[in-house]
């Protein structure tokens, strides 16, 4: 009888163990995830076919054990991680992150394809977390799981959505990546909630405490602009038009073919950018560019030795090539010299030396160059007129620099010096000038506010209205404005200037040193 009790006993001291050790703290987290051991295909079993994330398969069929799988995987053997992320209604959600963090390793990443199917491979068996999140649906995480001791691990998830209106952006039937969209009152043009697709397409908006209807709009420089009135949160499908071509021929002055350049396009109405810039490599320099989105456009090219050029007005037509394009490019003068660290005077490497001032922002990284294992760089595309020139560095102040010539031929030398940012330390801009911030006014440039203790400090205030710079008219025009007052560090500017926007323009000479503008978006120490 003994014998018997104690055999009870110690069946029962067993059972309590094995349950501590199988028990999930975190299983009654995410009721709706499911996970089981199959082939990584990211097919989809029912859910009550399926056990719990944590706990082991109830049976061979649920387990999906197949010869190439064996039934008890080593324990220490990383597993591959798939499945679908779907919403309650059944539906596959592109574009999920699932996001797995491992144990001082960098994180484990993976997006679901159009399907909502995902795989992850070699994820050890204890990670930290498994968090699955998507635009407009509620995120699902698990801390700490315990995969099952299988080469492949199933891992399905059913996401709630979130109340507002949320849904995803298309074009030619498929998710339209880093889109802007915006909801708004219908009939009127004030954004009420805006943001931009993720990369599967995908979009949530806050549902606005007022009366209706919106409208949501969503626009692509690739793909073009489309509107869905809504009159109740919930999920929308937005289908944009599809972009158009231009299709023509990049030379120099004299009407020779340039073999190798960059091109980009952006709207001229509407304020969200182009498209990435494309590479073009043709001995003849002929070129077919798009997707673009309809409407009005400007075309650029870039290509080394020549100065950035410009075709305006080019009409955009959904489905349709505007042909015969030609884009005519300017010798360049070419710009060289060091990039070194202020504080001891060491060459920087790696530093990106970029004009600051194209118009067409995505070809200025093309043009740009990296300095060496000595700090040195050279440019060989330079905007046709005085500009500025953009210095950046893991580690550094973000350096702009303006008063570089470039329209002649030949090549200039500038040497620039960086400024070590302190990982505690608000981050901040250093730029060449006056140390003040301008604003369009009438007849003028407006000083909106002057920096204390900058080189305008002294001798101007907040309103003044800059009217010329070194004897030129200005106009309203910022960047016109802004060209001309920054300069290198020592050198004198001449500004007539009327006091408060008003009565006679007065002379006033500032010297320009070196300012710090700190990141007006950072968070304050």
């Amino acid at each position: 009888m003994k014998r018997f009790v104690t055999a009870v006993a110690g069946l029962g001291l067993l059972a309590l163990v094995l349950w501590f050790f199988s028990y999930d703290p975190n299983a009654h987290r995410a009721p709706r995830a499911t996970v089981a051991v199959g082939d990584g295909s990211g097919g989809v079993a029912a859910p009550e076919d399926l056990p719990h994330p944590g706990r082991a398969a109830s049976s061979p069929a649920a387990q999906g054990v197949t010869p190439e799988a064996p039934a008890e995987w080593p324990e220490d053997a990383p597993r591959t991680l798939a499945g679908t992320v779907r919403d309650p209604q059944g539906r596959p959600i592109a574009g999920a992150v699932i996001r797995v963090s491992l144990h001082r390793a960098p994180d484990k990443v993976a997006r679901t394809g159009v399907a909502g199917t995902y795989r992850l491979d070699r994820i050890p068996a204890f990670p930290d977390r498994i968090a699955i999140t998507a635009g407009g649906y509620e995120p699902f995480i698990t801390d700490g799981p315990r995969l099952p001791r299988q080469a492949r691990v199933r891992w399905d998830a059913e996401l709630d959505p979130l109340d507002g209106v949320f849904g995803v952006v298309l074009g030619g039937g498929w998710p339209v990546p880093e889109a802007f969209v915006s909801l708004r009152v219908a009939g009127q043009e004030r954004r009420l909630e805006s943001g931009r697709t993720d990369e599967g397409g995908r979009f949530s908006l806050g549902w606005p405490d007022r009366s209706g209807p919106f409208v949501v709009a969503a626009y692509s420089s690739v793909h073009g602009r489309a509107e869905v009135q809504v009159t109740a949160p919930g999920e929308i499908t937005v289908e944009l038009p599809g972009g158009g071509y231009v299709q023509g021929q990049v030379v120099d002055r004299e009407g020779h073919a340039i073999s190798s350049f960059s091109l980009s396009a952006g709207p001229m109405t509407f304020m969200a950018g182009g498209p990435a810039a494309q590479s073009f490599d043709s001995g003849g320099g002929q070129f077919r560019l798009g997707p673009l989105a309809p409407g009005r456009t400007s075309l650029w090219a870039a290509a080394e030795g020549y100065q950035p050029g410009e075709v305006p007005n080019l009409d955009i037509r959904p489905g349709e090539t505007v042909s015969g394009v030609v884009v005519k490019l300017a010798a360049s003068t070419y710009l060289s010299g060091r990039v070194t660290d202020a504080t001891t005077g060491r060459p920087v490497t790696g530093a990106l030396v970029l004009p600051a001032e194209w118009r067409a922002a995505a070809l200025a990284e093309v043009v740009g160059g990296y300095t060496d294992e000595q700090g040195r760089y050279r440019l060989t595309a330079l905007p046709g007129a005085r500009t500025s020139i953009k210095v950046s560095a893991e580690g550094y102040r973000p350096l702009l620099v303006g008063g570089v010539e470039g329209g002649a031929d030949g090549e200039a030398v500038r040497d620039f010096s960086v400024t070590p940012q302190a990982s505690d330390a608000r981050p901040a801009t250093e730029l060449t000038g006056i140390g003040a911030v301008l604003r369009p006014a009438r007849g003028g440039v407006r000083l909106a506010q002057v920096l204390p203790g900058g080189p305008a400090d002294e001798v101007l205030r907040s309103g003044d209205v800059v009217v010329t710079v070194d004897g030129r008219s200005v106009g309203s025009d910022v960047s016109l404005a802004a060209q001309a007052i920054r300069g290198e560090i020592g050198t004198d500017v001449v500004l007539g200037v009327q006091r408060g926007g008003r009565g006679p323009v007065q002379r006033v000479v500032v010297r320009r040193d070196r300012v710090t503008m700190p990141d007006p978006h950072a968070p304050r120490n």
